[in-house]
């Protein structure tokens, strides 16, 4: 689990992070649109019994202005045929809670949050995946295929989750592995977003560290404040700085992570 962190880490990531944007938003959208018929994709299933898609297009890709055309959302299907409520960044932030009252040690879950920030754990993978058009009024499905995508996916090693000592069902119903896999389609979502806005409205070069980095990063300062090694100015004073993220500077990540990430 020790990372050392370096120019070369980081251009992998940067790679990894071009080829996923240009995956995801070359998605076929024909036909469809927010609140009106709807695409979701089944990207994994999960031996305790998750369900875990992709469905598009988003809400930001039907606004009047700054539109996102890329956007998508995961959905997560429970073991009980629940879906899991679409989570908002501060649901996670609530969730970070959650894994302390379970006694996880939550330096691993910052080592975790960091390994997906720089998709050290994504795997290239090219598969098969069904899809089903629904519409998004009544639920129903009007259509379903399978569609070949190459992406990286987050796809870490039994060992790496062997720090784990949670219950099957710790989050909101969900095993830990399915939970960070999806937000770590949140995580990609952002980065699409980000790029989008970055080169089609702005004109400008892609910053890589806009998006993902910055979300997992801001998990990172939570967890960091949770658990005590940042101070409530500290962490607010970054929110503020950051515009909404808290990017955990580099400083506090060798003590957030209990020594598994260096720089």
């Amino acid at each position: 689990m020790r990372i050392e962190y370096s120019s070369e880490l980081k251009r992998e990531s940067d790679e990894k992070k071009l080829f996923n944007i240009n995956t995801f938003s070359k998605l076929d959208k024909s036909g469809l649109s927010y609140g009106g018929i709807e695409r979701r994709i089944l990207m994994k299933e999960y031996p305790t019994g998750e369900k875990l898609y992709i469905q598009y297009p988003g809400k930001e890709s039907a606004r009047d202005k700054n539109v996102r055309p890329w956007d998508f959302r995961p959905k997560l299907q429970l073991p009980n045929g629940e879906w899991l409520k679409d989570l908002s960044f501060k649901d996670v932030w609530d969730d970070l809670y959650s894994f302390k009252d379970i006694a996880c040690d939550m330096s691993y879950i910052a080592t975790l949050f960091f390994r997906i920030a720089y998709m050290i754990d994504a795997k290239k993978t090219t598969r098969a995946l069904h899809y089903e058009d629904v519409d998004s009024k009544t639920g129903q499905i009007v259509n379903e295929g399978d569609v070949e995508l190459t992406w990286y996916e987050y796809a870490p090693e039994e060992d790496i989750l062997s720090g784990l000592q949670v219950s099957p069902e710790a989050i909101r119903g969900c095993s830990v592995p399915a939970y960070l896999a999806y937000n770590d389609y949140l995580a990609q979502n952002e980065d699409c977003k980000y790029y989008y806005r970055a080169v089609y409205d702005k004109g400008e070069t892609w910053k890589t560290d806009t998006g993902r980095r910055n979300t997992l990063l801001t998990h990172m300062a939570v967890i960091a404040f949770i658990e005590d090694k940042l101070r409530f100015t500290e962490i607010t004073d970054m929110f503020q700085r950051g515009m909404g993220v808290a990017n955990l500077p580099t400083k506090y990540w060798e003590e957030t992570t209990g020594g598994r990430v260096i720089k």
